[in-house]
């Protein structure tokens, strides 16, 4: 049973200096060197950055009054997130299981750490970080929330502060859909080579619901302070009325 009373779930709401500096961060990615493989072009990354602005708008807000701290982002992506959070005036290291995806991240300084999630121990010292950031991972994990958190939360400082976001399960397109009678969930491809595992090729493996995620960030023994929604591009920026039937989870909690 959640500590945390889900009717206290609220949408979050946009910093507008935040999103100067990430019409800043835009205007850099636009420009960037990238070396692209074939499948994808300054305009695919342009696209991922937009659809993230929102969650990023709400973390950077979130950690911003702990100008100074150390902490990390896991499973940084293209590393958007430490690069905006350096100039909110933190000091954020990253990890990645591609290196090749977090360019223009080291290009600005931010040290990257291999790292695939339960798979080895994490590359951070125990009791190292001010906080720590799980940012769109969660439902790519062939693991469930708990295991992966109980390798992740040692390495808080006592009081550090941890931030997931995730997509929410129950958002309305979700609930549409099955009122509809159709499936929401990514189908298995019908080709699969032999032997081989049909969750390596869908983009999510598992959604997650509200109380699921607060669920496994309190048995893992963090006291969660504020979950808030949001969504991707526009639609983070014009929530629905009804916070858990939006598109994003951002869960905040303290060690």
């Amino acid at each position: 049973m959640s500590i945390f009373p889900l009717d206290s779930v609220r949408n979050a709401t946009i910093d507008r200096h935040i999103e100067l500096l990430l019409e800043d961060v835009r205007e850099e990615i636009a420009g960037f060197p990238f070396s692209l493989d074939g499948e994808l072009d300054i305009q695919d990354v342009l696209e991922v950055y937009d659809l993230a602005r929102p969650r990023l708008n709400v973390l950077a807000a979130s950690l911003s009054e702990l100008r100074g701290a150390k902490g990390a982002d896991i499973g940084t992506g293209f590393g958007f997130l430490p690069v905006l959070l350096a100039r909110c005036g933190l000091q954020t290291l990253a990890t990645e299981t591609e290196l090749s995806s977090t360019q223009f991240a080291a290009a600005h300084g931010i040290e990257i750490r291999p790292y695939r999630i339960g798979c080895a121990a994490p590359p951070i010292e125990p009791d190292s970080l001010d906080f720590l950031v799980l940012a769109e991972v969660l439902e790519h994990l062939k693991a469930p929330p708990k295991a992966v958190l109980r390798d992740l939360i040692p390495l808080l400082r006592r009081s550090g502060r941890f931030m997931l976001t995730t997509p929410n399960v129950a958002r309305m397109e979700h609930v549409q859909a099955l009122v509809a009678g159709e499936n929401f969930l990514e189908p298995f491809p019908e080709e699969v080579p032999a032997g081989g595992d049909p969750t390596d090729l869908i983009e999510h493996v598992r959604e997650y619901s509200v109380r699921e995620v607060v669920d496994a960030v309190e048995a893992s023994g963090l006291a969660v302070e504020r979950v808030l929604m949001t969504g991707w591009g526009e639609a983070g920026y014009h929530p629905l009325p009804n916070p858990v039937a939006n598109e994003i989870i951002v869960l905040i909690a303290t060690k």
